[in-house]
Protein backbone atom coordinates (compact mmCIF):
# COMPACT_ATOMS: atom_id res chain seq x y z
CA UNK A 1 0.00 0.00 0.00
CA UNK A 2 1.16 3.47 -1.01
CA UNK A 3 1.81 6.01 2.00
CA UNK A 4 1.88 9.63 0.30
CA UNK A 5 3.43 12.79 1.66
CA UNK A 6 2.97 16.26 0.88
CA UNK A 7 5.67 18.26 0.43
CA UNK A 8 5.28 22.21 0.38
CA UNK A 9 7.98 24.38 -1.40
CA UNK A 10 9.23 27.42 0.25
CA UNK A 11 10.51 30.95 -1.11
CA UNK A 12 12.27 29.32 -4.71
CA UNK A 13 9.80 29.56 -7.58
CA UNK A 14 6.98 31.98 -7.74
CA UNK A 15 3.73 30.83 -9.51
CA UNK A 16 3.48 31.11 -13.43
CA UNK A 17 -0.15 32.41 -13.09
CA UNK A 18 -3.40 32.64 -11.18
CA UNK A 19 -4.05 29.06 -10.06
CA UNK A 20 -7.24 26.74 -10.82
CA UNK A 21 -10.54 28.55 -9.39
CA UNK A 22 -10.95 26.87 -6.13
CA UNK A 23 -12.71 27.90 -2.57
CA UNK A 24 -9.33 28.21 -0.63
CA UNK A 25 -7.71 30.13 -3.37
CA UNK A 26 -10.83 32.87 -3.78
CA UNK A 27 -11.14 33.39 0.25
CA UNK A 28 -7.46 33.89 0.17
CA UNK A 29 -6.73 36.24 -2.45
CA UNK A 30 -9.73 38.49 -1.18
CA UNK A 31 -8.60 38.30 2.12
CA UNK A 32 -5.17 39.62 0.98
CA UNK A 33 -6.79 42.20 -1.31
CA UNK A 34 -8.49 43.84 2.41
CA UNK A 35 -5.46 43.44 3.32
CA UNK A 36 -4.23 45.91 0.98
CA UNK A 37 -2.22 43.12 -0.89
CA UNK A 38 -3.62 42.61 -4.59
CA UNK A 39 -2.22 39.48 -5.84
CA UNK A 40 -4.76 38.83 -8.31
CA UNK A 41 -3.62 41.01 -10.97
CA UNK A 42 -0.23 40.38 -10.44
CA UNK A 43 -0.70 36.18 -10.39
CA UNK A 44 -3.05 36.40 -13.48
CA UNK A 45 -0.27 38.26 -15.30
CA UNK A 46 2.06 35.39 -14.50
CA UNK A 47 5.31 37.51 -14.76
CA UNK A 48 8.08 36.81 -12.85
CA UNK A 49 9.18 40.19 -12.07
CA UNK A 50 5.67 40.75 -10.05
CA UNK A 51 6.04 38.13 -7.80
CA UNK A 52 9.69 38.02 -6.64
CA UNK A 53 9.62 40.67 -3.85
CA UNK A 54 9.51 38.80 -0.68
CA UNK A 55 6.07 40.69 0.60
CA UNK A 56 4.48 39.42 -2.34
CA UNK A 57 6.16 35.59 -3.05
CA UNK A 58 5.29 34.89 0.35
CA UNK A 59 1.53 34.74 -0.13
CA UNK A 60 1.16 33.82 -3.69
CA UNK A 61 3.41 30.79 -2.93
CA UNK A 62 1.00 29.93 0.02
CA UNK A 63 -2.16 30.47 -2.24
CA UNK A 64 -0.98 28.34 -4.96
CA UNK A 65 0.19 25.53 -2.70
CA UNK A 66 -3.09 26.01 -0.90
CA UNK A 67 -4.72 25.52 -3.94
CA UNK A 68 -2.99 23.18 -5.54
CA UNK A 69 -3.43 20.79 -2.24
CA UNK A 70 -7.65 21.41 -2.81
CA UNK A 71 -7.20 19.63 -6.03
CA UNK A 72 -5.34 16.61 -4.87
CA UNK A 73 -7.79 16.19 -2.04
CA UNK A 74 -10.78 17.05 -4.42
CA UNK A 75 -8.88 14.01 -6.45
CA UNK A 76 -9.20 11.60 -3.69
CA UNK A 77 -5.49 11.39 -2.99
CA UNK A 78 -5.06 13.02 0.75
CA UNK A 79 -1.66 12.90 2.85
CA UNK A 80 -0.27 10.52 4.90
CA UNK A 81 2.35 12.75 6.29
CA UNK A 82 3.01 16.18 5.35
CA UNK A 83 6.37 18.77 5.37
CA UNK A 84 7.41 22.08 4.39
CA UNK A 85 10.38 24.13 3.46
CA UNK A 86 10.81 27.22 5.18
CA UNK A 87 7.70 28.81 4.04
CA UNK A 88 6.09 25.94 2.60
CA UNK A 89 5.56 24.92 6.66
CA UNK A 90 2.53 26.93 6.92
CA UNK A 91 1.36 25.31 3.78
CA UNK A 92 2.08 22.22 5.70
CA UNK A 93 0.47 23.05 8.93
CA UNK A 94 -2.81 24.15 6.95
CA UNK A 95 -2.65 20.78 5.65
CA UNK A 96 -2.04 19.01 8.90
CA UNK A 97 -4.68 21.01 10.39
CA UNK A 98 -2.70 23.13 12.53
CA UNK A 99 -3.91 26.51 11.26
CA UNK A 100 -6.70 27.61 9.06
CA UNK A 101 -5.34 29.09 5.34
CA UNK A 102 -6.82 32.70 6.96
CA UNK A 103 -4.61 32.12 9.45
CA UNK A 104 -1.23 31.13 7.75
CA UNK A 105 -2.18 33.99 5.25
CA UNK A 106 -2.25 36.74 7.59
CA UNK A 107 1.04 35.15 9.53
CA UNK A 108 2.76 35.22 6.25
CA UNK A 109 1.88 38.22 5.31
CA UNK A 110 3.43 39.61 8.23
CA UNK A 111 6.37 37.17 8.25
CA UNK A 112 7.15 38.62 4.29
CA UNK A 113 6.67 41.79 4.93
CA UNK A 114 9.04 41.55 7.82
CA UNK A 115 11.43 39.54 5.94
CA UNK A 116 11.82 41.85 3.25
CA UNK A 117 13.23 44.43 5.34
CA UNK A 118 16.09 42.71 6.19
CA UNK A 119 18.95 43.29 3.45
CA UNK A 120 21.04 40.41 2.36
CA UNK A 121 21.39 37.71 0.39
CA UNK A 122 21.85 33.46 -0.31
CA UNK A 123 24.18 31.07 -2.10
CA UNK A 124 23.60 27.25 -2.63
CA UNK A 125 26.44 25.82 -2.59
CA UNK A 126 27.18 22.44 -4.63
CA UNK A 127 30.09 19.47 -5.06
CA UNK A 128 31.17 20.38 -1.38
CA UNK A 129 31.04 19.15 2.51
CA UNK A 130 29.02 20.68 4.64
CA UNK A 131 32.03 20.60 7.09
CA UNK A 132 34.12 22.65 5.12
CA UNK A 133 31.21 25.29 3.98
CA UNK A 134 30.57 25.23 7.96
CA UNK A 135 34.05 26.03 8.61
CA UNK A 136 34.37 28.91 5.80
CA UNK A 137 31.21 30.59 7.09
CA UNK A 138 32.92 30.52 10.35
CA UNK A 139 36.08 31.65 9.19
CA UNK A 140 34.51 35.20 7.82
CA UNK A 141 32.31 35.45 11.30
CA UNK A 142 28.39 36.41 11.64
CA UNK A 143 28.05 37.98 8.66
CA UNK A 144 27.38 34.64 6.90
CA UNK A 145 25.87 31.39 8.01
CA UNK A 146 24.58 27.83 6.85
CA UNK A 147 21.54 27.83 6.04
CA UNK A 148 19.73 25.31 4.16
CA UNK A 149 21.08 22.05 4.52
CA UNK A 150 19.66 20.05 1.48
CA UNK A 151 21.05 16.82 1.37
CA UNK A 152 24.77 15.97 0.50
CA UNK A 153 24.16 17.85 -2.73
CA UNK A 154 23.33 21.11 -1.80
CA UNK A 155 24.22 23.32 1.10
CA UNK A 156 22.95 26.96 1.06
CA UNK A 157 24.39 29.96 3.16
CA UNK A 158 23.05 33.32 3.57
CA UNK A 159 24.67 36.65 4.61
CA UNK A 160 25.50 39.84 3.83
CA UNK A 161 26.78 40.30 -0.04
CA UNK A 162 30.30 40.82 0.57
CA UNK A 163 30.70 38.19 2.91
CA UNK A 164 28.64 35.86 -0.02
CA UNK A 165 31.30 37.25 -1.86
CA UNK A 166 34.14 35.37 0.01
CA UNK A 167 32.12 32.55 0.08
CA UNK A 168 31.76 32.06 -3.64
CA UNK A 169 35.46 33.04 -4.59
CA UNK A 170 36.42 30.37 -1.80
CA UNK A 171 33.69 28.07 -3.26
CA UNK A 172 34.96 28.20 -6.67
CA UNK A 173 38.58 27.92 -5.57
CA UNK A 174 37.63 24.55 -3.67
CA UNK A 175 35.84 22.88 -7.30
CA UNK A 176 32.53 23.65 -6.21
CA UNK A 177 30.28 25.66 -7.14
CA UNK A 178 28.30 28.91 -5.88
CA UNK A 179 25.02 29.36 -7.22
CA UNK A 180 22.81 33.08 -6.25
CA UNK A 181 19.36 32.36 -5.32
CA UNK A 182 16.75 34.63 -6.47
CA UNK A 183 15.48 36.05 -2.73
CA UNK A 184 16.03 39.42 -1.06
CA UNK A 185 17.48 38.52 2.46
CA UNK A 186 19.66 36.09 4.19
CA UNK A 187 17.12 34.36 5.31
CA UNK A 188 17.64 31.37 8.05
CA UNK A 189 19.84 32.62 9.78
CA UNK A 190 20.70 35.32 13.11
CA UNK A 191 21.05 37.79 10.39
CA UNK A 192 17.09 37.58 10.43
CA UNK A 193 16.60 38.12 14.89
CA UNK A 194 14.58 41.37 14.16
CA UNK A 195 12.21 40.21 11.93
CA UNK A 196 12.12 36.96 13.89
CA UNK A 197 11.43 38.98 17.14
CA UNK A 198 8.67 41.35 14.75
CA UNK A 199 7.04 38.12 14.23
CA UNK A 200 6.35 37.22 17.32
CA UNK A 201 3.04 39.01 18.39
CA UNK A 202 1.25 37.60 14.86
CA UNK A 203 2.38 33.83 15.88
CA UNK A 204 1.20 34.64 19.52
CA UNK A 205 -2.45 35.36 18.09
CA UNK A 206 -3.02 32.07 16.43
CA UNK A 207 -4.30 29.01 18.20
CA UNK A 208 -2.46 26.15 17.08
CA UNK A 209 -4.02 23.25 16.74
CA UNK A 210 -3.01 19.37 17.26
CA UNK A 211 -2.16 18.11 14.02
CA UNK A 212 -4.58 15.70 12.63
CA UNK A 213 -1.36 13.73 10.50
CA UNK A 214 2.17 13.73 11.23
CA UNK A 215 3.88 16.81 10.17
CA UNK A 216 7.76 16.63 10.08
CA UNK A 217 9.45 20.37 11.03
CA UNK A 218 12.14 21.60 8.85
CA UNK A 219 13.49 23.20 11.97
CA UNK A 220 14.05 19.44 14.15
CA UNK A 221 14.29 17.43 11.30
CA UNK A 222 11.39 15.10 12.75
CA UNK A 223 7.87 14.57 13.52
CA UNK A 224 5.99 17.26 15.93
CA UNK A 225 2.63 17.07 17.35
CA UNK A 226 2.52 19.61 20.15
CA UNK A 227 1.45 23.02 19.39
CA UNK A 228 2.89 25.02 21.95
CA UNK A 229 6.66 23.40 20.22
CA UNK A 230 4.79 23.82 16.80
CA UNK A 231 3.92 27.92 17.63
CA UNK A 232 7.78 27.99 18.80
CA UNK A 233 9.36 26.13 15.52
CA UNK A 234 7.42 28.40 13.18
CA UNK A 235 8.91 31.72 14.41
CA UNK A 236 12.46 30.23 15.20
CA UNK A 237 12.55 28.83 11.37
CA UNK A 238 13.17 32.58 10.39
CA UNK A 239 16.71 32.24 12.02
CA UNK A 240 16.80 28.26 12.06
CA UNK A 241 18.90 26.01 9.61
CA UNK A 242 16.69 23.85 7.12
CA UNK A 243 17.19 20.61 7.90
CA UNK A 244 15.98 19.53 4.50
CA UNK A 245 18.20 16.03 4.22
CA UNK A 246 16.57 15.22 7.65
CA UNK A 247 13.20 15.97 7.03
CA UNK A 248 13.70 13.84 3.71
CA UNK A 249 14.98 11.10 5.87
CA UNK A 250 12.34 11.31 8.59
CA UNK A 251 9.88 10.43 5.87
CA UNK A 252 11.56 7.35 4.85
CA UNK A 253 11.39 6.30 8.74
CA UNK A 254 7.96 7.39 8.81
CA UNK A 255 6.96 4.87 5.67
CA UNK A 256 6.15 7.28 2.70
CA UNK A 257 6.73 5.67 -0.66
CA UNK A 258 5.69 8.74 -3.03
CA UNK A 259 5.89 12.68 -1.92
CA UNK A 260 4.07 15.16 -4.51
CA UNK A 261 5.15 18.43 -4.49
CA UNK A 262 2.66 20.97 -3.87
CA UNK A 263 3.32 24.42 -5.08
CA UNK A 264 5.05 26.00 -7.42
CA UNK A 265 7.99 24.03 -9.33
CA UNK A 266 9.48 20.73 -8.46
CA UNK A 267 12.94 21.89 -6.40
CA UNK A 268 12.01 19.44 -3.79
CA UNK A 269 11.13 16.93 -5.89
CA UNK A 270 14.35 17.32 -7.20
CA UNK A 271 16.44 17.56 -4.24
CA UNK A 272 14.60 14.73 -2.92
CA UNK A 273 15.61 12.05 -5.46
CA UNK A 274 19.43 13.07 -4.67
CA UNK A 275 18.48 12.18 -1.12
CA UNK A 276 17.18 8.21 -1.08
CA UNK A 277 15.30 6.18 -3.65
CA UNK A 278 13.28 4.86 -1.14
CA UNK A 279 10.55 7.59 -2.23
CA UNK A 280 9.05 8.39 -5.45
CA UNK A 281 9.21 12.11 -6.32
CA UNK A 282 6.32 13.59 -8.18
CA UNK A 283 4.60 16.66 -9.29
CA UNK A 284 0.84 17.99 -8.64
CA UNK A 285 0.47 17.35 -12.26
CA UNK A 286 2.22 14.12 -12.40
CA UNK A 287 0.12 12.80 -9.10
CA UNK A 288 -3.20 14.45 -11.26
CA UNK A 289 -2.23 12.11 -14.04
CA UNK A 290 -2.03 9.07 -12.36
CA UNK A 291 0.80 8.50 -11.16
CA UNK A 292 -0.88 7.91 -7.54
Amino acid sequence: MQKVAFLFPGQGRVPRGLPAASRVGERLLSLAERKGLCLRERMREGRPELLEETSVAQPAILIDSLVKEEELRAAGIRPAIVAGHSLGEYAAAVSAGLLSPEEALAVVMERGRLMAGVRGGMLAIVKLPLDSVRAICEEIGPAVAVANVNGPAQVVVSGEADALKRVAAWAEGAGGRAIPLRVSGPFHSPLMARAEAGLAPAIEAVRVRPPTVPLVSSVSGRVEDDPDRWKALLLTQITACVRWGDVVEALVAQGATRAIEVGPGDVLAGLGRRITSRIEFLTVEEALDGRV
